[in-house]
């Protein structure tokens, strides 16, 4: 794929130390001893937005108390700071790591998949991929999905879908970081369960058709006391889902329209280019399936040939990434890597 000349040397500025790594190891395929990458590599701590999340007063406290407070706990620090490529053997980065491993209170059983996944990744990422933590809650995780065949998330007790489907780029994200050759069957079976669901779903496709007539039925629920003796208004949720299902079905599937907007950091939430990202990296190959999310990527491509930040959580986050609204490289190197991978199928 032909990259233009002035956005790769865009892609390319030192002011971006870990997009410009990103630019030489996944477009331009430089080895790892390459003295360019080398470099690069030796500078992604300079990267401004890391230098101000570790300069931050709060950035990383060493206390349990609301470490998942969005966007701005100490749980979202690590996540951003992975996904920015940081050096987890900093002092101030490793210190803020053996806390978060001895205390696991984000390792759930029946909620924060998300969150779980999210930090994984991050933890991967930044050089503890052999912690023995880090490999047992990851086969956790990976186990879970097999399990209960996907995310079953407390938080889809009032939705039609019995389960959760934005998390699921972020779980295929962290499984992915793992190299092919260490994956065990059961992070093997995971990937397989996510990247088939995001295929059978054209990626973005997964909303029900009948979401509104169900949420008017979810919004006439009755209360507590008004239910017989030992019933729980989630059970008489739940009993009116399989009624419903039974009798109206999903409805024909909708696009997730949030989806539709690329940002970057994206936290919790999700979008069509990072499901997309993560699919490249578990090295699916192009289908007819993923014409739809990939028509998506190239017509957001500017006439300059590139993508614009669309969603931001800038004021809401320590520290703001880039502009919304303005030209964006990591959003450029993400899609730019995505129709590499992609393109020669779909052409």
């Amino acid at each position: 794929m032909k990259i233009a000349d002035d956005v790769l040397d865009w892609l390319l500025e030192p002011t971006n130390p870990p997009v410009r790594y990103l630019t030489l190891t996944r477009l331009l395929e430089r080895p790892e001893p390459d003295p360019e990458v080398r470099a690069t590599l030796d500078r992604l701590m300079e990267y401004p937005v890391t230098q101000a999340i570790l300069h931050h007063p709060n950035s990383l406290p060493l206390d349990d108390k609301h470490p998942y407070w969005k966007y701005a706990g100490l749980y979202w620090q690590l996540i951003d700071l992975g996904q920015f490529l940081a050096d987890g053997q900093d002092p101030r980065i490793a210190k803020t790591i053996d806390f978060v491993l001895e205390h696991r209170s984000w390792a759930q059983k029946r909620r924060w998949h998300c969150l779980t996944a999210n930090l994984l990744g991050a933890l991967m990422r930044l050089g503890y991929a052999d912690h023995p933590i880090v490999i047992e809650e990851t086969e956790a995780l990976a186990r879970r999905i097999v399990e209960e065949d996907g995310i079953d998330c407390s938080e889809m007790s009032s939705s039609l879908l019995t389960r959760c489907f934005m998390a699921l780029p972020k779980l295929l994200l962290c499984f992915v970081e793992i190299p092919e050759a260490q994956r065990s069957e059961t992070v093997v079976a995971a990937i397989d369960r996510i990247t088939s669901e995001l295929i059978d779903k054209d990626v973005f496709v997964y909303v029900p058709g009948h979401r509104k007539e169900w949420s008017a039925i979810v919004a006439g629920r009755p209360k507590r006391a008004n239910l017989p003796p030992g019933q729980r208004v989630k059970d008489w949720v739940a009993d009116r889902r399989v009624e419903f299902l039974a009798s109206e079905g999903l409805g024909e599937r909708q696009p997730k329209q949030g989806w539709l907007k690329f940002g970057f950091p994206l936290h919790y939430n999700s979008d069509i280019l990072e499901a997309m990202v993560g699919l490249a990296q578990a090295g699916v190959p192009y289908g007819p399936h993923l014409d739809r999310a990939l028509r998506v990527i190239r017509e957001k491509r500017t006439p300059n040939a590139v993508w614009l930040m669309e969603r931001s959580m800038n004021g809401k986050m320590l520290v703001d990434v880039e502009e919304l609204g303005a030209p964006s490289k990591w959003l450029t190197v993400r899609a730019l890597n995505v129709l590499k991978h992609f393109e020669v199928g779909s052409a």
